[in-house]
């Protein structure tokens, strides 16, 4: 199911469209949960975050207040599972770090934390069973509310307005990462590349060439910035347990495979980073516009 506009239908159709398919999408992986751990979580999430993206495009037509409301509700649906996924992610992290270091070694690494970690995402599976039936009639209003959105004098210049804004706070917080590339403003800045991913991908019919290549470099960016925030994630995890002696010599290694690791995919995020944000902002939302105008 493509995340994107079609040409020849209405504008205010085609985000509500958008919406109900990412919703549906949500809806199906709770009503179906798949049989591989995390994945249903991850899923739900994933089409959540592409939810809260396309509606971002439509703040010029309902208003701010009216999307801070429903843009509530959805964070709240994907909050409630989020100690159930981050659990899920530091294990996934170590498993990837761990393997990636094992490649020259014939003896299993880390065997201490990966049973820490192991129980850690089964405590919280045992505790979150039965969420996705929580979760679905949260969904199933959701995309009520969102079909009555009042999206009839939705235009692009409010499309394009809206994606200008999405950019000018990525600049921002990349901005603020070259100043203090500390945890907290890289993950801000992901983020925002997150949000500006998922609107080309949205807007990508205007214009195949110049936008697919935009939004892979996005994507792109984005996968460095998450790469990075999972490792920290783990290493902030670990850092719990530096006064467990059985731990201790496990912990050491680790945190300098994290600490290397994230310093070559902070440097890479950066220099992508300013190729990706050298375009004013005003000049990036008139291309949009130029875009738009010629298929409309």
């Amino acid at each position: 199911m493509a995340f994107r506009l079609k040409l020849r239908e209405p504008l205010p159709e085609g985000l509500k469209r958008v919406f109900c398919e990412q919703i549906d999408c949500a809806l199906h992986s709770c009503q179906h949960p798949a049989k591989q751990r995390g994945v249903t979580v991850h899923e739900v999430r994933k089409h959540l975050k592409k939810l809260r993206a396309a509606m971002r495009l439509a703040i010029g037509a309902v208003g701010k207040n009216c999307h801070a409301q429903e843009d509530r509700c959805v964070r709240k649906i994907g909050r409630s599972i989020s100690d159930l996924r981050d659990a899920q992610v530091r294990l996934h992290t170590f498993i990837q770090l761990r393997d990636k270091a094992a490649k020259n070694s014939e003896r299993q690494l880390f065997p201490r934390t990966e049973e820490l970690l192991l129980l850690e995402r089964e405590s919280f599976s045992a505790a979150f069973d039965g969420w996705q039936k929580a979760a679905i009639p949260q969904l199933e209003n959701v995309k009520e509310c969102l079909v009555a959105w009042p999206l009839d004098g939705l235009n692009w210049k409010q499309i394009c307005s809206a994606v200008c804004k999405v950019y000018r706070r990525g600049q921002r917080a990349l901005a603020a990462t070259i100043d203090d590339p500390g945890s907290e403003n890289l993950h801000a800045w992901r983020k925002r590349v997150k949000d500006v991913w998922y609107q080309l991908r949205i807007l990508q019919p205007l214009n195949r060439v110049v936008l697919e290549e935009m939004a892979h470099d996005a994507e792109v960016l984005g996968e460095l910035l998450g790469s990075e925030h999972d490792l920290d994630f783990l290493r902030a995890r670990l850092e719990k347990e530096s006064g467990d002696e059985a731990l201790a010599n496990e912990l050491s290694q680790l945190q300098k495979l994290i600490t290397k690791r994230c310093k070559r995919l902070r440097r890479d995020a950066l220099e992508l980073g300013r190729r990706f944000y050298a375009e004013p902002s005003k000049a990036f939302a008139k291309r949009i516009s130029i875009f738009a105008g010629k298929r409309v």
